[in-house]
């Protein structure tokens, strides 16, 4: 009797204090159904009283499983649920019972329902600022819901996304519940989150076990990726992470926005996963598998006219760009929670896809319109950063139409015709036309030899409207409709054209082709051989380390800016922590205009890094006639991780009498030294005192007069020659014999 009684004590004393691990939350709701789950200390019974009342009435049972030690996981599914409406619940295991929540259940595709979602990642604890992810939860979300929609969380939002990063370290089970859904609770248990697994879930079992997801991926690969419809939006789930970087699961997402292509309700889709393709803030987190999902939603979106946006994380900060050519968003919408990357702090790069990057907190929320002028609003909502605290402050935003109309076409305006200066070219176009009231976005310039645009632009010119980086807009008080061009090669023929983006991501048509001729140009042409390694490193001397000339993507290079080579100053087949080499030219023709202080040297090229560690770097030295250097000039270089333009001009110093372009490559990080070089130029200007120093009557150009210049004058008049323009030596407009007296007394006067 005393035995038994002992143990009932036991038995009550483990039922008092049965707790709650993890609060309910909601997983996975279709058109009649929804997963809740929760977790306990102990107690196997899953039960989940719920009803259309807070009063409840219905019951439904599930199972559950071991999470850890003696902590229990339960799974309760709600079914024949009706579409649109609103339910109330509470779990129950053994004496533990919940407070009462309620959700309302997705819209029937049909009801054309608009809806909002929030997309936030990378919540994993900070130490430094430890409860943030509580702040961006209940101050942000919950406090911004609040103060601008109705006040009622279940209403006002539908969906919860997390592309990764939800714990710091996956293989910690107590961070799952202390700093995940313990701060999250009250927004989880009214709105159902979807998350993909980023890089610190380790691909823990306990994120397997924790989330019930759609299982519609590749089989074997269940809730690795996935997809969820949601009125006319369709929600795609990707799993970026090294070890499924596998072609089956491009397949399949080819496979999944096909359907979307040919779904008549679906309207947008949104992809989430973790790893950036391009990453302002933190370039050593970029993974080259995201590019592949980017062109597959590139395709989708040409293909389907149905805009698209990929959601990620990793890098922890806000950025928002665009493909340069597709209606399709890149959208990072950390940090909720990590330490922020911050501007200066890491290898970064200003990108052109990219129209804003914010060191911040905060969440990203969208409101998705359906009906029949079907869009979506996405605004970043700010909490600031340490050195500057926002309270939900709208630091970003952009409107998305499905049924956009594109801009007019352009008009271009200048320069058109025959003697246009070679040396002073302003592209211009009318000003930015759209009919439904956009603003515009981005103008597109392109500049082609020969009026050939078959060929490869030698300019092609990609303007964003604004461009935040680094704390300013890089592109303020920039005009959308000219583009200053760098001097161009005299007495040549050109064309050009433009195109203007919309902020609803619409291109307008390419407007006609303008064609010009230039006049004579005060620049020289190119004076540096084989400037872009399609002579091997012909021309050029290595003073140190290695000169390496490569095809695209040999020994993991990249693809060259223009033509099938580029040079690798370091290098990529072999190794180098510094190497330089550098070209040698003579300017003994220029002499005249140099020794009058009447010369510039204009000098530059692309250059480019693999990941913005290694820095490529470029000058010229001014050497006498004894080979001495007299002086140098600015030593231009970047960090940018894609090719860069960079170029500088400079008097040349009296007495020069040659030019060395050197090129220099330091590797600070890797293995390999990647300082890439392609398209190098250097001319040299001469004022017009100065360059119109030859004899007149000097037709053959030797600096003499005599009987060879009688020669070709004879035949010129005789229509045998081709030197009209230079034989009219009395300027009365006609060659005849009175030019040949002439040129005969000026051989006997010179």
């Amino acid at each position: 009797m005393v035995k038994t009684a002992y143990i009932g004590v036991i038995l009550l004393s483990m039922l008092i204090s049965q707790e709650f691990v993890v609060q309910p939350y909601l997983q996975s709701p279709t058109w009649s159904t929804i997963h809740i789950l929760w977790e306990t200390d102990s107690g196997s019974e899953s039960k989940v009283e719920w009803g259309s009342w807070p009063t409840l009435g219905e019951v439904a049972t599930g199972t559950s499983i071991t999470s850890y030690g003696s902590n229990k996981l339960h799974t309760v599914q709600l079914k024949g649920l009706q579409t649109s409406a609103r339910y109330y619940y509470r779990v129950i295991t053994g004496n533990l019972t919940s407070d009462i929540y309620d959700f309302i259940m997705p819209s029937d595709p049909m009801d054309e329902a608009s809806f909002k979602i929030v997309a936030m990642s990378d919540m994993q604890r900070d130490n430094s600022n430890p409860n943030k992810f509580e702040e961006i939860v209940h101050d942000g979300i919950i406090t911004y819901f609040t103060d601008n929609y109705f006040g009622d969380l279940s209403l006002d939002l539908q969906m919860v996304l997390v592309p990764g990063d939800l714990v710091d370290n996956g293989l910690s089970y107590s961070q799952w519940a202390n700093t995940f859904f313990a701060p999250a609770h009250p927004l989880f248990a009214h709105v159902p989150v979807y998350p993909v697994l980023g890089n610190h879930e380790s691909d823990t079992d306990y994120y397997f076990d924790y989330f019930h997801l759609p299982e519609n991926g590749t089989e074997g690969y269940e809730e690795h990726w996935w997809y969820t419809d949601y009125s006319n939006l369709r929600v795609v789930g990707i799993d970026s992470n090294p070890g499924y970087q596998l072609d089956v699961q491009l397949d399949w997402l080819e496979d999944v926005l096909d359907d979307a292509c040919y779904k008549a309700n679906i309207d947008f889709v949104f992809a989430q996963l973790h790893h950036p393709y391009k990453s302002e803030l933190w370039l050593a987190g970029e993974t080259d598998y995201t590019g592949e999902v980017i062109s597959r939603m590139e395709s989708f979106t040409e293909e389907c006219g149905k805009p698209s946006i990929h959601f990620f994380g990793h890098t922890h900060g806000y950025s928002r760009g665009q493909s340069m050519d597709h209606e399709h968003l890149w959208v990072n919408v950390a940090t909720a929670g990590g330490n922020i990357d911050y501007w200066g702090e890491y290898a970064q790069a200003d990108y052109p896809e990219f129209t804003v990057s914010q060191d911040e907190w905060g969440f990203v929320m969208v409101e998705v319109q359906a009906g029949d002028d079907p869009g979506f609003l996405m605004k970043r909502i700010s909490r600031g950063n340490e050195d500057q605290f926002r309270d939900n402050e709208l630091r970003d935003a952009v409107h998305i139409r499905l049924h956009n109309e594109m801009p007019d076409t352009p008009l271009g305006i200048y320069p058109s015709g025959s003697g246009i200066d070679p040396d002073m070219i302003i592209l211009q176009a009318n000003s930015f036309i759209d009919a439904d009231g956009d603003e515009i976005m981005a103008s597109h310039f392109r500049l082609y030899a020969n009026c050939d645009t078959l060929s490869t632009p030698i300019e092609d010119e990609f303007i964003n409207r604004e461009n935040w980086y680094y704390y300013e807009n890089t592109q303020e008080s920039v005009e959308m409709s000219i583009l200053p061009i760098s001097p161009l090669n005299g007495n040549s023929a050109y064309c050009w054209q433009v195109r203007y983006r919309d902020s609803s991501l619409g291109w307008s048509a390419w407007s006609e082709p303008m064609s010009f001729e230039t006049s004579e140009s005060q620049y020289s042409d190119n004076l540096l051989l084989n400037p872009g390694g399609e002579s091997g490193i012909d021309s050029w001397t290595v003073t140190e380390g290695y000169m390496e000339s490569l095809e695209a993507y040999v020994c993991d290079g990249v693809e060259p800016h223009s033509g099938d080579y580029y040079f690798i100053l370091g290098a990529l087949c072999n190794t180098a922590s510094y190497s330089e080499a550098y070209q040698e030219i003579d300017l003994s023709a220029y002499m005249d205009c140099i020794d009058q202080g009447l010369a510039y040297a204009d000098y530059g090229g692309y250059l480019s890094d693999w990941g913005g560690d290694d820095h490529p770097e470029m000058t010229i030295a001014f050497m006498d006639e004894n080979g001495n250097e007299i002086d140098g000039a600015e030593i231009l270089g970047t960090y940018n991780a894609f090719w860069t333009l960079l170029s500088n001009e400079i008097q040349i110093p009296v007495g020069t009498r040659s030019i060395h372009m050197i090129l220099m490559g330091t590797r600070y990080a890797g293995d390999d030294n990647d300082s890439y070089f392609d398209d190098l130029f250097l001319k040299v200007w001469q004022d017009e005192d100065c360059m119109n120093t030859g004899i007149l009557g000097d037709l053959n150009q030797d600096d003499m007069l005599n009987i060879l210049d009688i020669i070709i004058m004879v035949n010129i008049i005789l229509e045998l020659d081709d030197y009209e323009s230079l034989a009219d030596m009395n300027g009365d407009g006609i060659m005849n014999i009175l030019d040949v007296i002439t040129l005969i007394n000026a051989i006997l006067e010179h």
